[in-house]
Parts: C-alpha cells; structure tokens; sequence
C-alpha cells in the first residue's frame, strides 16, 4: 500500500501553479493577438500580381458554380446510374460496357473523384495554409509556459518524481533534475496534470492486480463495457472519446464564399482514396485539387476528412461547405475517406488485387477512427444511425466499387454502434461534443441565425 498524502500533497500543488501558469500564458496569447492581428497598410500588388489574383478567383468561382449545378442535376445522376446498372447487367460485350462506363462518367466527372489513382503520381506542394506567424507565436508561448513552471517548481520547492520515488523506495534524482522534470509537467498545462491527479483519485495508487483486458472504467465506477466480437477490447479510453483535431480543414478562408451549403448535412458517405496506404495526407489533398473539372478548372475540395493508416484524423474540406465525392449528392452530405486501396477484384481498373497499393483492408486504428468521426457527426448533426439510408458505402449511390470489395463494411458499422451506444450514456462525452460545438466551420448559417 502507497501513501496517498505523501504522493496528493506535492501533485496538488503542482497542479494549482499548474492552472495559474495556464491563465498567465492564456492571457500573453490573447494579448498578442490583439496586438499582431491589428490591420496594417498593405503594398498593392504589381499589375501582374493583381490579374493572377483575380483570375485564381475567376476559377474559384467558375469551379463553384459548376459544382452547384451537379448538384441540381441529382435526381438525372441518379436516373442515369440506375439505367447504367440496368443496362451493365444486360451488357456483356467488353466494348459496350466500357462505352457504357464512360457515358455514366462523364456526369460524375465535376461531382467525386473519380478514385482510379495510378502509383506513378507524386506529391510536388505541400497541403497546408500558408503561415501568418502563429506557428512562432505559439512556440514562443509554449517556451514561455515550461521556463515559467522550472522557475516556479525551484521556488516552490516542489519535487513530484522524487515524492513518488520516496514511496517506492526507489533511488532519488537529483534536485535540479526533479525541479527541471516537474517543471516541465507543471508548464505543460493543466491537462496531464489533470489526468494525474484524476488517476490517482480514483484509484489511490493501490497496488492491485492487473485489470482483465475485458474490463475498462468510467470515471465513477468500475464496469465492463462489451467491444464489438470481432474486435479486441479496449481501455476507457479508447471506448469514450479522443480528441479531434479540426479548425476548418485545408484552404478554410478560400471556400469562405464558395461551396455554400443550403442545410447542414443529413447524410454521411465514407470512402477509399484509392492511393497507396502509405501515402500521407498531403499527397491525397494534393492528387484531388490538381484534378481538372470539364472547363479544365482544378478542384476546390474532396472529402471532409481523410482517415490515414496509422489513424490520424486529417479534415479536409470544410464541415460547412460541401465537397466533391459523391456526385449528385454532395450538398447535403459529409464524405469520409480511409486512406488506401481495398478494391481486390483483379477485373476491376487500378484494383489492389497484389498489394500493389499497400494495405488490402483498413487497419484497426484507421477503422476505428473512422467510426469515431462518424459517430461525432451523428450527434452533431442529429443524424440518424442507420446503414440503409444516412450511412452508407460511395457504392450505394455511385457507379464505382468504392470503398472498395473487401473493406469490412459490418465492422465499421459495429464500431459505430458501439461508440455512439457509449457516448450517449456518458455525460463527460456529451459535454466534450457540447464544447467541439462551439468551433468554427461547423454549421450551416440560416437567415434565423
């Protein structure tokens, strides 16, 4: 048994200079703010300069309004594709059934990506917003917050590891080098401080047996929340929430006034990129903006977030904007893409069938946060679970085999279900998508509003 006032005692003091290193900082970042963010006199631009700013927004403009008139050619798309289905399933000479593909192609051309990736092509410009000097700033406070919490940590004389250590009987480090470890912790900010304290808490450092793998906690008590079958079971953590990174996706401020959509989404559509697995998400942002529209235009946008095969959650397009993905169907719907390619049908065009693009099915991690992604849309935008109408495979409404024959449509699903079965019933869950509420580029601005 491990004292708990010989370990509380010195983490809650931590933790106080902590919350107080965090406001300071917190104000230094707004007063700088204020400070850079005032407007300045610009130099006009040449003459050369002016005509290529005004003939990018040209583009910009063109590429919106044909995106809106796919838009309003959706009930066409869709009579089209089920008479191309029909027509296929009659259709067996080669010849005809490619001229067939083709005529049905040509409408989703300046609707979706088309998802038929050659290995050849190769990122040339990095997918980021250019920076305006926040990058720096942020370091410089940063910097800032872990010098203030070493100082504060020597003059307070708080030593967290070697409290630990004591009780462990364990060897104990040096002074300055407890003092630098703490505060580092401190300067940190109060989130791992948290997480710490609320560890110990709940747990008062009791030295018990491991947990059963099949056993994860809630903050309050201790249950045993069932994962899908077919999935290994995971820890609290992992059954409840992550955090989500998304400030607007790629190129926020250029879809400021263009891809405007008339509602907030009622449809989710999920994706395989078709690019190699190992791709990064620059590479996928970069092949589909360099595509050109049928007035030889580039593309705006794709998908609204992009899935890596090492789970990282990559926005893309605007959650307030519509993209390009799902011809006929992009104003009132979210597209999710996984990035890889998991076609393994040998007849179908720039198919996985060898393994030539990597992955032949998403990773565990990549389809598991696929599903969180989901799931936050659900409750942001109410809605509805279900896998025949609001969530659904591109295929369900496309003439493409995307995401794919062998991506593991019933795991997702159960993912999903899973999560949003969890979420609903944890009240800190429903005050973290509470506050992801109150970011920007999430809703739809109505005339009400």
């Amino acid at each position: 048994m491990i004292s708990y006032d010989s370990i509380f005692v010195p983490l809650s003091a931590a933790l106080g200079l902590s919350i107080t290193i965090e406001r300071f900082i917190e104000f230094a970042k707004n007063v700088c703010a204020r400070i850079f963010s005032r407007k300045k006199g610009k130099k006009i631009p040449a003459s050369s300069e002016y005509e290529n700013l005004l003939k990018d927004l040209e583009q910009q403009y063109q590429r919106d309004k044909l995106a809106h008139e796919v838009e309003k050619k959706a009930e066409e798309i869709a009579k089209l594709r089920n008479d191309f289905l029909k027509q296929l399933a009659k259709e067996k000479d080669p010849t005809a059934r490619k001229e067939l593909k083709n005529e049905l192609t040509k409408v989703e051309v300046d609707g979706e990506w088309d998802e038929s990736f050659s290995t050849s092509s190769v990122l040339v410009e990095p997918a980021t917003d250019p920076d305006d000097g926040n990058t720096l700033r942020i370091l410089i406070l940063q910097l800032l917050g872990l010098s203030a919490g070493i100082i504060a940590a020597h003059y307070s004389g708080i030593q967290v590891f070697n409290s630990f250590l004591k009780v462990l009987n364990q060897p104990l480090l040096p002074n300055w080098l407890d003092f630098l470890f703490t505060g580092l912790l401190i300067g940190g900010g109060s989130g791992p401080m948290h997480t710490l304290v609320k560890f110990i808490t709940q747990h008062k450092i009791v030295m018990e047996k491991e947990v059963s793998a099949e056993t994860v906690h809630n903050s309050q008590t201790a249950e045993k929340i069932a994962a899908p079958a077919f999935a290994p079971a995971v820890d609290f953590a992992e059954a409840m929430w992550i955090d989500i990174p998304y400030q607007g996706g790629v190129d926020r401020d250029k879809l400021e006034w263009v891809h405007v959509r008339e509602r907030n989404p009622q449809l989710i559509v999920y994706h395989h990129t078709s690019l190699h697995s190992q791709s990064t998400f620059n590479d996928v942002v970069r092949v589909i903006k360099d595509r050109k529209d049928s007035q030889g235009n580039n593309w705006l946008t794709g998908y609204h977030c992009v899935i890596l095969a090492d789970g990282s959650i990559r926005p893309f397009c605007r959650w307030d904007r519509f993209g390009n993905h799902a011809a006929g169907n992009n104003q009132n719907s979210l597209g999710l893409a996984l990035n890889g390619n998991f076609e393994t049908d040998p007849n179908v065009p720039y198919s996985n069938a060898n393994g030539k693009y990597g992955n032949l099915k998403p990773t565990e991690v990549q389809l598991r946060n696929a599903a969180r992604i989901i799931t936050l849309w659900t409750f942001l935008y109410q809605i509805e679970i279900d896998f025949e109408k609001y969530i659904i495979p591109h295929r369900n409404i496309s003439s493409k085999t995307c995401p794919g024959s062998n991506f593991p449509v019933d795991e997702l699903q159960h993912w999903i279900e899973f999560f949003a079965g969890k979420w609903i019933k944890s009240k800190q869950v429903k005050e973290k998508i509470e506050i992801f509420k109150l970011k920007p580029y999430l809703f739809v601005k109505t005339k009400e509003a």
